[in-house]
This record gives structure tokens, sequence and C-alpha cells, in this order.
């Protein structure tokens, strides 16, 4: 992932939409009336380390997106076929 992961915190090992479902989950949360404010820190906390996932997912994806792409782009150096054919 990046180097802003804590390599022991295990929330980075979350999917995207794991992560991101979380976060959700956590807003609205925060959305009530009633939110205790002994648990608003950890909560935003936890919702600030669940960013970074999704962050770090997104940059990951958007990498390998730019690298399809670049390969996609490179001249052919022999006879191409197409799909389904061989």
């Amino acid at each position: 992932m990046t180097s802003e992961q804590p390599a022991d915190d295990p929330s980075f090992d979350l999917g995207y939409a794991d992560a991101l479902a979380e976060l959700e989950a956590i807003l609205a949360d925060l959305e009530r009336d009633d939110v205790d404010v002994d648990v608003l820190g950890p909560k935003v906390r936890r919702a600030a380390d669940l960013i970074r996932v999704c962050r770090a997912h997104i940059g990951a994806a958007r990498v390998d997106l730019e690298e399809i792409m670049v390969d996609l782009d490179k001249p052919t150096t022999g006879p191409t076929t197409e799909l389904g054919e061989g």
C-alpha cells in the first residue's frame, strides 16, 4: 500500500468495499443526534484510518490502470490473432 500505512494496523488488510462500508457505518453513527462524546474520538480516528485504506486502494488501482494503458499503447512485435481463435 503506501508508506503512511502502519504495518501493525490490521485495518490495512481490509478490501476497499469493506473499508468503505465500515466508514459509511461510522459516518451514519456520527450523524445521529445522540453521539456519545466518549466514543467520538475513537470513531473519528477509525474513520481516518479507513479513509487512508480507501485512498491506498484507489491509488493502487490507478497505477494498475496506467500500466495497462501503457501496455496497450505498445506496438506489437508479431502477428496478432483475434480473441477466441487459436
